[in-house]
């Protein structure tokens, strides 16, 4: 198998039609490496001139160190690693096709060199690492929560929810709170918020504002920015969607808000929830990804919705795994939340 660097046009013209969503996306590639110092490499498998995978990594080189990151961490982005473009429905010869593609792609990074750092979080499409384990990687699991949405209609995805969370649904109608959607002011409002919220617990979240905004402007087709405000127009939460391929993440915001005892964050994802069944412009979104379903409290709540939680993979090396334990317990006994140098390059 030969390992190619392609251009994002030819990135962009063997990525599949269905089973990717937005991160793989050329536009997101492309504003990703533009908001990292680090060298993007778009790696194509091929048989012959037949495409049968492709994988996104992000190289940088701090001596004595060499990291190889797939998706690279502070910019919010929670998955990108491998596609698969298999070319039989048979189960032995797709094994065969990850199995080689990825013994491929590792030579290609050299990720088997002596201080090299190699890690990447694939995509809930991507469902067998196994070829990653056989090359003495670690795989760690983790979940998302995903509601399926194909051929439902509003009526019966409310239904489906808990009775409480059915009741504040209700009651959010009485409220004078008004969700519309806002444009890239917004998207880096969000953002703020998220910031603010994460320095009150004494925690960093690195993501820029510049780039929730980049995202919002230059995503403008796969982008929506959902704003609650009450009566007089006051922030009251926000939450960026992005979408492609029949999949729409809940992207950024949500920060813990509530009005008159109703939680805004539940009206938010209702309102998104009821403009992808209806909206003609998200006609084609199937799933809608609630996002981390790992954490105990948040899993909870998300749960009201009754989606189920779906399993994609973190995939790193012995190095990177030693490296993480390394720096988390230094920041924990320097008080410090991130490392301007480390967290380049561990996936949070």
């Amino acid at each position: 198998m030969e390992i190619r660097r392609l251009s994002l046009d030819e990135w962009g013209d063997l990525l599949p039609d269905s089973g990717v969503g937005p991160f793989h996306q050329p536009e997101m590639l492309a504003l990703i490496d533009e908001h990292e110092a680090g060298d993007m490499q778009l790696l194509g498998g091929f048989r012959g001139q037949q495409p049968v995978g492709l994988l996104p990594v992000f190289v940088r080189t701090m001596y004595p160190l060499r990291f190889v990151i797939s998706p690279p961490p502070g910019l919010a982005v929670p998955w990108l690693g491998p596609v698969l473009l298999p070319t039989s429905p048979k189960q032995r010869k797709r094994e065969k096709l990850n199995e080689q593609f990825t013994e491929a792609a590792l030579d290609a990074v050299d990720a088997g060199k002596f201080r090299t750092l190699f890690g990447i979080v694939g995509s809930p499409k991507y469902g067998d690492p196994r070829p990653y384990l056989w090359s003495d990687h670690n795989v760690e699991p983790r979940f998302n929560h995903v509601l399926e949405l194909a051929d439902r209609d509003a009526e019966s995805v409310l239904q489906s929810f808990t009775r409480d969370l059915r009741k504040e649904i209700r009651k959010g109608d009485e409220l004078d709170v008004a969700i519309t959607t806002e444009g890239a002011a917004a998207a880096e409002r969000i953002c703020g918020e998220l910031k603010d919220r994460h320095a009150a617990q004494g925690l960093a979240y690195p993501t820029p504002r510049s780039f929730a905004r980049s995202v919002a402007t230059r995503l403008e087709d796969n982008a929506k920015v959902y704003v609650a405000r009450g009566p007089d127009g006051e922030f009251l939460s926000g939450i960026t969607l992005l979408h492609a391929n029949g999949d729409a993440i809940f992207w950024q915001g949500g920060t813990k808000a509530n009005y008159e005892g109703v939680s805004v964050n539940s009206l938010l994802h209702w309102e998104i929830l009821t403009d992808i069944l209806e909206d003609p412009d998200l006609e084609s979104v199937e799933r809608y990804h609630f996002g981390n379903a790992l954490n105990r409290r948040i899993s909870r709540y998300k749960s009201k919705f009754n989606g189920e939680p779906v399993v994609n993979y973190e995939i790193k090396s012995d190095l990177m795994v030693l490296a993480r334990k390394a720096h988390t317990a230094r920041n924990e006994l320097a008080g410090k939340g991130i490392d301007d140098v480390t967290d380049w390059a561990l996936p949070t």
